[in-house]
């Protein structure tokens, strides 16, 4: 085993799930603690309707693989080939290409995944910046709330955005049983696995009424996917955050550099 410390991670859905079974398969003892949970679009009527009009739109901006599954399953049309399509991340970009019909015929950017230089908008920014033309209309998939710096960037460059809420990011509340695991793991030391600015304060929120399992947490080693994030759990009290690809291999190998 990489050490007794647990890895607890946060990060939501499928991909949350899978990371922390490939650190179990590892030998690296982890929990799924999803900060978030996913449902449907808050008016599922209008998503659907402005989905219908994509066409109209030069460019849209996937800020999730849990966008493109929604959007997917809203869309009663294929990808109309001259709306582009732009992703946040690697795996929205892997997303798009599995789930949503037709994009394969539309600009994608970043065109190949060795083209992304991390995982936040960002790092999208300059990509969209050489765009040429600039995109007008720009739809933005997103929760029903989000950062807006990547809006405000596009706004003030001369774009139209419209943002569109897919589907809906909620709360997580974590079953009695889990709550007991945390809280014996939490006796031999917690690592964590954070992979939105927003799930630090959901994370505190959650362990409210556990305190033990929060001081762990906080003490242990966090691994944040960008510095934005890291920013946001030193701010919180984290007091060793490193920022690490969320990989099974690079996980435990850093926790073996570490000691545990």
């Amino acid at each position: 085993m990489a050490g007794a410390v647990t890895v607890v991670v946060t990060r939501p859905a499928a991909a949350g799930r899978s990371l922390a079974e490939a650190l179990n398969r590892a030998g690296q003892p982890a929990l799924w603690l999803p900060a978030f949970e996913f449902g449907p679009a808050p008016d599922e009527s209008q998503a659907r309707a402005v989905l219908a009009s994509l066409a109209e739109y030069e460019l849209a901006i996937f800020v999730s693989p849990q966008a493109v599954r929604a959007a997917a399953a809203l869309l009663a049309q294929p990808w109309p080939a001259r709306t582009a399509i732009a992703v946040v991340g690697a795996g929205t970009r892997a997303a798009v290409l599995d789930a949503l019909a037709g994009a394969d015929r539309a600009r994608l950017v970043p065109e190949r995944d060795e083209d992304i230089d991390g995982s936040g908008s960002e790092s999208l920014w300059p990509l969209l910046q050489a765009m040429r033309p600039p995109p007008r209309r720009v739809l933005l998939l997103r929760a029903q709330s989000g950062r807006e710096w990547l809006a405000d960037r596009l706004q003030d460059a001369g774009s139209t955005v419209t943002p569109l809420a897919v589907y809906t990011r909620l709360p997580a509340a974590p079953a009695a049983a889990l709550r007991a695991q945390l809280a014996a793991a939490a006796l031999d030391g917690l690592a964590s696995v954070v992979s939105s600015s927003d799930a630090v304060a959901a994370l505190a929120e959650m362990l409210a009424e556990q305190q033990p399992v929060l001081r762990a947490l906080r003490a242990g080693i966090a691994f944040a996917s960008h510095p934005r994030i890291a920013e946001r759990l030193r701010a919180a009290g984290f007091e060793r955050v490193t920022i690490c690809p969320l990989q099974a291999a690079a996980i435990v190998a850093l926790l073996r550099e570490a000691g545990g």
